[in-house]
């Protein structure tokens, strides 16, 4: 009975196409579906009577339980609108599989997140011992790893969108990680270079 309404809510949902959604998803969001398996299968189907692919709704009301996608509300955690969620995956595809595709999303985002607490102590680190520009700069560094490439890694993995999952989210967050590493390596190259330019002896070394 429940498939039965899932696939009865999926029939409506699809001549939508998401359409609603995209207004206020736009960009990111909207290209890392358009990117995922679903969203290809989309595409090429557009424009026919039945279709197979899900769209935005087919999944997100579903996940919400309500007739209006609510997301994440204060009364449901992350994991538990990941289950429901799941639902709607059950619903084309075998339970074993939605349980292994969710698995490896969720350790594709422990590495994500692996990633930004490591970027997130060297940023403490540049706190305590660089300031102005140089440190103006890794900030923004972190505030791209952090607010980008982690949520598009999160979006690549929910949408099943390879690209972002893989270079717009992990090869991403290494990049910005990288580049964190490497400005605050540089400033104390830079700083060391000073110091001893300056001598044992000058008002600058002391």
């Amino acid at each position: 009975m429940r498939a039965l309404g899932l696939f009865l809510l999926w029939i409506v949902a699809l001549p939508a196409a998401g359409k609603p959604c995209v207004d206020c998803h736009a960009g990111a969001a909207e290209r890392s579906w358009a990117l995922s398996k679903h969203g290809v299968i989309a595409g090429i189907e557009a424009g026919r009577e039945r279709r197979r692919a899900p769209d935005c709704a087919t999944c997100h009301l579903v996940e919400a339980k309500a007739p209006t996608a609510q997301h994440y509300s204060a009364k449901r955690t992350r994991a538990q609108a990941r289950e429901a969620a799941m639902e709607s995956c059950r619903a084309c595809h075998s339970p074993r599989y939605a349980t292994e595709q969710n698995a490896a999303a969720q350790r594709g985002l422990a590495i994500g997140e692996m990633k930004r607490r490591e970027a997130e102590a060297l940023v403490a680190v540049a706190r305590t011992e660089i300031s102005g520009e140089e440190l103006a700069h890794i900030e923004k560094l972190f505030a791209t790893l952090r607010d980008g490439n982690l949520r598009d890694l999160r979006l690549g993995l929910a949408h099943q969108s390879p690209d972002y999952q893989w270079w717009l989210g992990q090869a991403a967050l290494d990049g910005s990680l990288l580049r964190i590493k490497g400005a605050l390596g540089e400033s104390r190259r830079l700083r060391q270079q000073s110091g001893a330019a300056a001598g044992p002896g000058s008002p600058r070394a002391r």
